[in-house]
């Protein structure tokens, strides 16, 4: 036997409806201070349009992602590894582009 609820029910998602008469501790409705937890400040982190991938170098100098991987391997080109992905900063790249000597270690032989 089932019975129809004469309620309607809310188009309010329940993650939105206040938690005021629940009664939680003080430090609960409290608003967190951002800079609580900052014991020093950061120095700002490198601009991330500053990183390139193998392609857009590749595309850059108008040669195969395979020439740019040799250039890495030979450590021509200064890279990083973050997960399984490579960036170049664009400023090695000019440095590399210039004739400028970087002291790189290079990925070695990691392929992709």
């Amino acid at each position: 036997m089932f019975y129809k609820s004469t309620k309607k029910p809310s188009r309010v998602p329940a993650a939105s409806t206040s938690v005021s008469g629940v009664g939680l501790p003080a430090w609960a409705y409290a608003k967190p201070d951002p800079m609580a937890h900052a014991a020093t400040p950061q120095a700002p982190a490198d601009n991330p349009a500053d990183l390139l991938t193998r392609a857009e170098v590749a595309r850059y100098l108008r040669v195969s992602d395979r020439t740019v991987s040799r250039l890495i391997r030979t450590g021509k080109l200064p890279a990083a590894r973050i997960g399984r992905a490579v960036r170049i900063r664009q400023s090695d790249l000019l440095d590399m582009l210039n004739g400028k000597l970087s002291i790189s270690a290079g990925l070695g032989i990691c392929r992709e």
